[in-house]
């Protein structure tokens, strides 16, 4: 990855804000800025020096990179670097620091260094992603479609969700794999009207449909994907949203180019389910951004604060229409998709 791009990005964006210096602390934007993956830690930007303040747990590790001047952290190691720097205004996301954090940073920083909220410019930054990102989202994709075609070869009556998703586990694990995007969505039956539902003890029975929703971390980019498989004959209704839920994603999928406003993919989707009478079962955003972490802005919404976000070249989105009827099940189909700049590729296999 081009830290180095990516810091002169950043202080592009800082020369259009009112502060002297940008501090950072979220952990994945961290990892996106410096490549060091850390629970805690501060980046602190100013347009002539950067640095990296860690406490002991990562202070060695950090130091193998350069571009940041690596910093153990200490009580006044942040204001003693502000106050070399001659900052005298610092900037912070207040989406990221909570109101508490915020009392204690300026309380730290007082009376030489004012600090004010500004609107994260790295969250804007990781909406596109580089030609090296792109990369790992496919490796990660073809990855995580390789673990659905595993785990939906050891279907068998008597296999409980648990079962699977472990299986699902090792089977990344033994071929690069970090760890899981998120806990397996592993449905059996009526379990599939959860939308958020968790493998456990449930076995599998003739005649039951599965929900399949998973995602590997590889290179530290996640997968998402969503298929609905049956285990024997699947009943006409299954059948029926099956393909309304099908028609949904394919007629977003369509409309993913630039220029496509988000919330048109949701409305989209949405209608069209509506006029198929089950619009009260569709209950949850139509998708979501996927890059270092599994939910990444842009959310699809047709309202909201994204909902007339343009589609842009390097946008990774998921589509993931669903109905989910209580006591019966769900379908939900979702695919991750890759905006280029003539239309989209779809980074998993098409069920």
């Amino acid at each position: 990855m081009d830290y180095t791009k990516r810091l002169n990005e950043l202080r592009q964006h800082l020369a259009t804000l009112p502060c002297d210096a940008l501090l950072i602390e979220h952990p994945t934007h961290l990892l996106y800025l410096t490549g060091m993956e850390v629970s805690i830690g501060k980046v602190v930007v100013s347009q002539q020096e950067a640095c990296l303040i860690v406490d002991g747990r990562y202070f060695e590790k950090c130091c193998q990179q350069t571009l940041y001047r690596t910093i153990l952290s200490e009580e006044s190691a942040l204001k003693n670097w502000l106050a070399e720097q001659n900052i005298k205004t610092v900037g912070f996301d207040p989406d990221k620091l909570s109101y508490q954090g915020f009392l204690l940073l300026s309380q730290s920083l007082a009376p030489a260094i004012a600090v004010t909220p500004v609107e994260s410019p790295v969250q804007k930054m990781r909406l596109i992603k580089d030609a090296e990102e792109i990369i790992c989202l496919k490796q990660a994709a073809r990855l995580g479609y390789e673990g659905y075609e595993y785990i939906v070869s050891l279907l068998q009556a008597g296999i409980t969700e648990t079962e699977l998703a472990f299986e699902l586990e090792f089977f990344w694990k033994k071929r690069g794999g970090k760890k899981l995007a998120f806990d397996p969505i592993i449905a059996f039956g009526a379990n599939g009207s959860m939308p958020h539902y968790r493998a456990g003890s449930t076995r599998l029975q003739s005649n039951t449909s599965v929900l399949i929703d998973i995602g590997v971390v590889l290179h530290h980019y996640h997968s998402d994907m969503t298929r609905v498989v049956y285990f024997g004959t699947p009943p006409t209704e299954i059948q029926m949203i099956y393909a309304i839920v099908k028609e949904a994603k394919q007629r977003a999928m369509e409309l993913c180019r630039p220029g496509t406003l988000v919330g048109e993919l949701d409305q989209t989707a949405r209608s069209f389910i509506a006029s198929k009478g089950y619009g009260d079962y569709f209950t949850h955003s139509l998708g979501h951004g996927v890059g270092l972490d599994i939910h990444e802005p842009p959310t699809l919404r047709s309202h909201g604060s994204f909902s007339t976000q343009p589609l842009q070249a390097g946008m990774v989105i998921t589509i993931e229409p669903g109905i989910y009827l209580s006591g019966i099940g769900g379908v939900r189909l979702e695919d991750t998709i890759l905006i280029t700049e003539t239309g989209y590729e779809n980074l998993t296999e098409p069920q």
